[in-house]
C-alpha cells in the first residue's frame, strides 16, 4: 500500500469546459505512479491502533466526609436540576429524574414537591403518575400512593395501567373490600373486556362465585353479543355447573335473535354437548345450524359436523352430510353461470342430476331434471343440442329404471321428440330408436313401429333403417324387414352399405338367389358411393360359398371395368389362397404384368409391386424354382434421374413458363423394355463394371 496512491483522471476530465461550466472542482491528476519509499500494510495500521489504543473513561466518584460537604453535594445537584428544568421545562423525563433523586437520598416532601410541580406541567403523562406512585411504594408510604393512584383514576380513567396497579396494591395489602369499590368504580366507565375479566378472576380468587355471575350477567347486558354468553358458559361449564352452562347457550339463541346465527356460536355449544357425550343434542344442533347459517358463513362449522358424523353418526347420516356439501357446491355454481349469463353448460347438470340420482331421492332429483330441460338452446344448430338432449335421455332412463315410472318416462321421450326438437331443421336418429326401444320394453309393438314410421317419414336415417330392421328381425318378421330394407335403398341408392345391408340380411337366412340378384343390381349401378366395397363384399360372399367359377368370372367383369393395381393383386391373391391354384396364379400376375407393362408403361412402381408379390408366390410352397428365376430376371434396376421442376399457378392451375430449378427423382428401368431403356441399362451395367475395375 503505497503512501500516494495511484488513479487515473476524474470522470469529468474529459471536458473541462463543461466542468467549469457547470462549477465542477478539478480533480487532480497524479503525476507520480511509482510507489513510495516507506511501504505501509493494513497489518502494520491495525497494530499501531492497537498499541496506542486508551483505557476507557472511568467514572468518577466523589466521597464526602461531612455534613458541609453533602450539603454543598446537594445544592450543587439541586442548581443543575432546576437550571435544566428552566431550560427545558416540558422535558418530563428531567422532572422525573429530579424527583427521583430527591427519594434516592430520603428527602421525599421535596421528591412530592417536584412531583407535584410536574403534574402541573403535564397531569396527561402516564408514565409520571405511574413514577409517582412507584416512589409511593416503593417507600411504603400507603396513604400517599392511595391518594396518587385515587387522583390519577380521576384525572386519565380510560388508562387501564392505574387501575390494575391501583387494585393490585390494595389486594396485596388484604383490602379486599377496596379493591372491589375500585373494581366498581372502573366498571361505571363501561371499560374493555380485559377489565370485566380481571374483576370477574379476583372474585374467583375470592370464592365468591355468587357475586361472578353477578359481575357476567352485568357484562351480558352492557355487551349483548354471542361473545358474552359464550364467556359466561365456560364460566359455569369450569365450575361444573353443566346445566347453567347450556342455560346461556340457550339463552344466546332465544336472546340474540338474528345475531345469534353465528358460526362460533353453535361450534362452541356443539363443542359443549360433545364434551358431556349428548350426541343427539349436538346432532340437532349442527342440523339446525347448517340449515339456517348462510353456505358462506358455515366452513369450520360443516368441517366440524364431518368430523363429528365420522365418530359418532351412521354411514347414511354421513353420506347425507356429504351431499348437503355437494347440493351447496352445485347451486353456487349454477348461480355464479346465471349471473354471468352462462346458463348452457350442461356438463355441471349432469353432475348435479347424478348426485341426486345416487342419493335415491326421487323427487329431488326429479326436480333438479325439470329445472336442468329448461334451459333451452338458444340457437338452432345441431352441435349446440346434442348435450341438452342427452339430459332429456337420461331423464327418461331414470324415470324408467330409477323411479319405475313408466308413464312419466314415456311423457318425457314424446315432448322431447314431438314437441322440442325442430326436426325441420336437425333431427337425432338416436332419440327415434331409443323411444320406440322403450315401447317394445312396454310390450308397446304396434306404437313402436308407428314412431319408426313417423321417423322414417319425416327424417330418414340410416340408422333408424338398421334399428327398425334389427327389431323386427328379432320379432321373426321378415317380410317386414325386406320391406324396411327396400324402402331404405329407395331412399339411399347410392349409398354401398345400404346394399351390403340388405345381401347380408338375406345371407344369413341363406338365400343364396336373393343374395345374388341384390349384388347384382349393385355391382351395375352406376352412382355408388364406394362400389369397391359392395365388389369386396360380392366376392367374400361367393368365396365362402366356395363358388370359385364364379369368383373367376366376377374379377374378371371387375378388371373389365377397372383395372386398378389392388383388383389384379386381389385377384392372384384369390386363386393362390382360396383356389390352390397355381396355374391360374401365375397366368393373373403374368396377364397384370402384360398389361401395366403395355397399356400403362408410365406405371412403373404398379408394375414393380406386381413382380415382387409374384416372387412372394414362386417362393412359397405353390411356386416353382425355374419360373422363380424367369421373374427376377425381370426386376428392374434403381437409378436417380434429374429433372426440370414445373411451375404451375396456385390461382388458375396452368403451367407458367418459368425457371423451377432441378429436382431428383428416382426411375426404374426393366430388362424386358426395348429401345432406349436397353441402351440406358446397357450403359448402366458398363459404367457399374468400369467404377469396380477402378476400385482395385
Amino acid at each position: 500500500m503505497s503512501e500516494s496512491g495511484g488513479g487515473g483522471s476524474g470522470g469529468f476530465e474529459a471536458n473541462p469546459a463543461m466542468n467549469q461550466h457547470l462549477g465542477i472542482m478539478r480533480v487532480p491528476q497524479t503525476k507520480n505512479y511509482n510507489p513510495a519509499e516507506i511501504q505501509i500494510t493494513a497489518e502494520q495500521l491495525l497494530r499501531e491502533s492497537q498499541a496506542y489504543k486508551q483505557d476507557e473513561v472511568q467514572t468518577h466518584r466523589q466521597i464526602i466526609k461531612d455534613t458541609e460537604e453533602l450539603e454543598e453535594y446537594k445544592y450543587r445537584m439541586r442548581r443543575d436540576f432546576e437550571d435544566s428544568l428552566r431550560r427545558q421545562r416540558h422535558h418530563i423525563g428531567n422532572w422525573i429524574k429530579y424527583a427521583e433523586w430527591e427519594a434516592s437520598i430520603g428527602e421525599y416532601d421535596r421528591a412530592r414537591s417536584v412531583f407535584e410541580r410536574t403534574v402541573d406541567v403535564d397531569f396527561e403523562h402516564v408514565t409520571l403518575w405511574l413514577k409517582y406512585a412507584e416512589m409511593e411504594m416503593k417507600s411504603k408510604f400507603v396513604n400517599h400512593a392511595r391518594n396518587v393512584w385515587e387522583r390519577a383514576c380521576k384525572h386519565l380513567p380510560r388508562v387501564d395501567q392505574f387501575w390494575y396497579k391501583y387494585a393490585y396494591m390494595e389486594e396485596m395489602l388484604g383490602n379486599f373490600d377496596k379493591v372491589r369499590k375500585i373494581f366498581e368504580d372502573w366498571m361505571t366507565w363501561e371499560p374493555a373486556e380485559n377489565a370485566w375479566n380481571a374483576y370477574l378472576k379476583f372474585e374467583e380468587r375470592m370464592g365468591e362465585f355468587d357475586k361472578c355471575r353477578v359481575i357476567l350477567e352485568r357484562y351480558i347486558d352492557l355487551n349483548p353479543n354471542v361473545n358474552s354468553y359464550v364467556k359466561a358458559a365456560r364460566f359455569e361449564e369450569q365450575h361444573r355447573q353443566k346445566d347453567q352452562a347450556r342455560l346461556f347457550y340457550e339463552r344466546a339463541l332465544a336472546e340474540l335473535g338474528q345475531k345469534a346465527f353465528d358460526e362460533n356460536l353453535f361450534i362452541q355449544f356443539t363443542k359443549f354437548e360433545i364434551r358431556y357425550h349428548e350426541h343427539e343434542r349436538a346432532q340437532i344442533l349442527f342440523k339446525y345450524a347448517l340449515d339456517n347459517l348462510p353456505k358462506e358463513k358455515a366452513n369450520r362449522l360443516y368441517q366440524q359436523f364431518l368430523e363429528f358424523q365420522k365418530q359418532h353418526g351412521s354411514r347414511e347420516e354421513m353420506e347425507d352430510v356429504i351431499l348437503t356439501k355437494r347440493r351447496h357446491y352445485f347451486e353456487q355454481e349454477i348461480l355464479k353461470q346465471q349471473s354471468s349469463g352462462q346458463v348452457y353448460d350442461y356438463d355441471l347438470w349432469f353432475d348435479y342430476t347424478r348426485l341426486e340420482e345416487q342419493s335415491n331421492n326421487i323427487e329431488r332429483a326429479r326436480e333438479i331434471y325439470e329445472r336442468a330441460i329448461q334451459n333451452v338452446p338458444p340457437v338452432l344448430e345441431k352441435r349446440y343440442w346434442k348435450r341438452y338432449v342427452y339430459l332429456w335421455l337420461n331423464y327418461a332412463v331414470f324415470e324408467e329404471v330409477q323411479a319405475e315410472n313408466s308413464e312419466r318416462a314415456d311423457a318425457i321421450y314424446r315432448k322431447i321428440v314431438f314437441e322440442i326438437i325442430p326436426h325441420e331443421r336437425f333431427t337425432f336418429a338416436k332419440l327415434w330408436n331409443l323411444y320406440a326401444q322403450f315401447l317394445i320394453r312396454q310390450k308397446n309393438i304396434d306404437r313402436a313401429r308407428k314412431v319408426f314410421g313417423q321417423a322414417l317419414g319425416r327424417c330418414p336415417r340410416q340408422k333408424i333403417f338398421k334399428t327398425y330392421a334389427q327389431i323386427e328381425m328379432q320379432l321373426g318378421q321378415l317380410d317386414r324387414c325386406r320391406e324396411i330394407y327396400k324402402k331404405q335403398i329407395e331412399v339411399f341408392p347410392e349409398v354401398s352399405s345400404v346394399w351390403i345391408e340388405y345381401a347380408e340380411f338375406e345371407t344369413q337366412l341363406e338365400e343364396v338367389e336373393r343374395a345374388r340378384e341384390i349384388y347384382e343390381i349393385a355391382v351395375s349401378r352406376p352412382n355408388l358411393d364406394m362400389p369397391e366395397k359392395v365388389w369386396q363384399s360380392y366376392l367374400d360372399y361367393e368365396i365362402s360359398l366356395g363358388e370359385y367359377d364364379k369368383v373367376r368370372h366376377l374379377y374378371s367383369k371387375l378388371l373389365g371395368k377397372s383395372k386398378h393395381l389392388k383388383v389384379w393383386l386381389s385377384f392372384a391373391k384369390f386363386e393362390q389362397l382360396n383356389a390352390q391354384d397355381s396355374e391360374n396364379t401365375r397366368k393373373t400376375y403374368s396377364q397384370a404384368y402384360t398389361y401395366f407393362k403395355e397399356k400403362e408403361p408410365e406405371l412403373k412402381e404398379e408394375r414393380l409391386m406386381i413382380l415382387e408379390n409374384w416372387i412372394y408366390f414362386e417362393e412359397s410352397q405353390l411356386g416353382s424354382k425355374s419360373q422363380l428365376e424367369l421373374v427376377k430376371a425381370k426386376i428392374p434396376k434403381k437409378v436417380k434421374k434429374r429433372r426440370k421442376v414445373k411451375v404451375v399457378n396456385q390461382e388458375t392451375g396452368e403451367e407458367v413458363n418459368e425457371d423451377g430449378g432441378w429436382e431428383e427423382y428416382y426411375d426404374y428401368i426393366f430388362p424386358d423394355d426395348g429401345g432406349d431403356q436397353k441402351k440406358n441399362l446397357k450403359i448402366l451395367e458398363m459404367a457399374h463394371k468400369w467404377k469396380k475395375e477402378a476400385a482395385k
